[in-house]
């Protein structure tokens, strides 16, 4: 297939490229700004850079196109319209082309759309998948994946790798449970909703590496230090919520956009973010290859 990815140079976005091309498919990678001579994209892969909201530009891609995988979204952020270009407005601009090109569109969207009231990147994640849905037309498919983690993560590997030395910092509540999957998994469950026929009917599906009910913390520590850790920090909510005020005050003066704020600590609070493969296990030809062990053993 001819497909258009967006969010092509993330952490996620790069795992994709190498797995759709990998499967024989034509990838574009639509980039939001110039980045150092298309650095993080395929030399297999071709570009095109605009706005997410270039109407013009975009309707004469998806004349080209058969699938748009949105991988695009903006994670950080002190007020809503940080985030609503690209979790809203970018979906609503590509939705509304493919519906006149008769293409389809795959959302890599998050479990955080399941609780629009925590947080602005939640509702924004909520608000993006309403978009789609209200798109007379529009053959959609929505997949919410869990906290993904891999070799490039910035985010969970960091967390890891500290574990892995002997220091456990915990930063959610004692008995949270947490559903998680080892990035080359999501890139294969993506390929293998390209080639299902039945996913574009306006699905939502979660998935996750296998284990049901998902992981304590106490799971996750002993799978990055088997022989136990020297050193257990648990960061109390109270804490999180100074550190997010500070923050905070600190993107206003420096003018960054923050990943740690009040919105983010209620996420990080939540007493599970679990999730099922029950919906894509009907459809697709696919299965979770990587469990966490294998995944620590990857990245650390």
């Amino acid at each position: 297939m001819h497909i258009v990815l967006t969010g092509g140079t993330g952490f996620i976005g790069s795992q994709l490229q190498q797995f759709l091309v990998s499967s024989g498919h034509t990838v574009i990678v639509y980039t939001r700004e110039r980045r150092g001579g298309n650095a993080n994209i395929l030399k297999s892969c071709s570009s095109v850079e605009g706005s997410l909201t270039d109407s013009e530009k975009i309707n004469q891609l998806m004349s080209e196109s058969d699938l748009v995988i949105y991988c695009a979204g903006s994670v950080r952020g002190a007020r809503p319209k940080d985030f609503f270009e690209a979790n809203v407005a970018g979906l609503k601009t590509f939705g509304e082309a493919l519906a006149k090109s008769g293409g389809r569109l795959l959302l890599i969207s998050s479990l955080a759309a399941e609780r629009p009231y925590l947080s602005d990147y939640a509702n924004t994640k909520y608000l993006g998948e309403t978009v789609l849905e209200s798109i007379e037309g529009l053959r959609w498919c929505i997949l919410r994946p869990p906290a993904v983690y891999g070799a490039s993560d910035t985010e969970l590997r960091p967390l890891f790798k500290l574990m892995n030395k002997g220091i456990a910092l915990i930063i959610g509540p004692k008995d949270q449970r947490l559903s998680l999957l080892h990035v080359d998994d999501l890139a294969r469950a993506v390929c293998a909703v390209v080639r299902s026929s039945l996913a574009f009917k306006s699905r939502k599906m979660t998935i996750h590496d296998g284990k049901e009910g998902g992981y304590l913390w106490s799971e996750i520590v002993k799978s990055a230090r088997p022989r136990g850790v020297t050193l257990t920090i648990r960061l109390p909510q109270v804490i999180l919520i100074i550190f997010a005020r500070i923050n905070m005050l600190l993107a206003s003066l420096f003018g960054y956009l923050p990943m740690l704020s009040p919105g983010k600590v209620r996420e990080l609070s939540e007493t599970a973010w679990v999730c099922d493969n029950v919906k894509i296990s009907e459809i697709c030809d696919w299965k979770p290859r990587v469990n966490l062990q294998q995944g620590m053993r990857k990245i650390l």
